[in-house]
């Protein structure tokens, strides 16, 4: 992604009424006790806002309160504000442009840090360049150490680790999976996701049972039923049609028994 001081970039969300836009733009004005936070954009009206009552306010790659934020006033700032629910646009979090960069960096895929910390239920972890990020944990979060199955308990303060982040709508950022090795984070992120991709490698009519090897290296076993639809160009296929190994995309649901379930399955050319 390109930052440049002349364009504002724009990412909307459509969340029920209200929306999210997330752009660059000089902060002109910033007295939040006074309710007025002026944001001005090249080519757009300027932006007349209000502080979220628990914003997240990011300065120099750390966490900054109002009145360390202050000393960005006439500067530029990337913001993340709430637009279609209020009188006005509410400022949810705001951060200078590098430390933007920053947290898109530390917030997605899979990252790497040394773990320096337990706080009630948040990881605290310090990367190279030494700046340090909490993540917060719950019981949906996937450990794994060598593979197997692992608890907080089974890693040690100092211990480097990989981990998959995922943004959480109250801007907390939540772990998905946490290992000692990137591909066993890499898996734990992948089966959290609704969809998959990778090699049909075996079927199952008789149990009808998809063994599929993923794009992330796990063997997983899906099950499908007539309900599940089979495509291939667009076309419905049957599964008897299937040749493994076969590339495929399966959207998935768990069904009450834990079980992956296949709710459509697109058959991709092999290459």
């Amino acid at each position: 992604m390109r930052w440049t001081t002349c364009v504002a970039l724009c990412l909307t969300t459509v969340l029920g009424w209200a929306e999210t836009e997330i752009f660059l733009a000089t902060l002109a004005q910033f007295d939040p006790d006074g309710g007025k936070i002026i944001l001005r954009r090249t080519g757009k009206p300027d932006m007349n806002a209000t502080l979220h009552k628990k914003p997240r306010l990011w300065l120099n790659k750390q966490p900054a309160d109002i009145e360390q934020f202050r000393q960005l006033e006439g500067k530029q700032v990337m913001a993340r504000v709430s637009v279609g629910t209020q009188v006005r646009p509410v400022v949810r979090e705001m951060a200078d442009p590098d430390t933007w960069k920053w947290l898109e960096k530390v917030r997605r895929g899979i990252v790497k840090g040394t773990l320096v910390g337990v706080e009630d239920n948040y990881l605290i972890f310090e990367f190279p360049d030494k700046t340090r990020f909490a993540y917060k944990f719950t019981p949906k979060t996937r450990f794994e150490r060598d593979g197997t199955p692992a608890t907080i308990e089974d890693f040690a303060i100092g211990e480097t680790l990989y981990f998959a982040p995922r943004l959480l709508s109250n801007l907390d950022t939540m772990l998905l999976s946490v290992s000692n090795t990137e591909k066993d984070a890499n898996i734990g992120r992948e089966r959290t996701l609704p969809s998959l991709q990778g090699t049909i490698q075996s079927i199952d009519r008789q149990k009808k049972i998809l063994k599929v090897l993923t794009r992330a290296g796990d063997l997983r076993e899906i099950r499908y039923d007539e309900n599940t639809e089979f495509t291939f160009k667009g076309k419905p296929v049957k599964v008897e049609q299937i040749k493994p190994p076969a590339r495929a995309t399966i959207h998935r649901t768990r069904d009450e028994e834990g079980n992956d379930y296949a709710r459509k399955v697109t058959i991709q050319p092999n290459q």
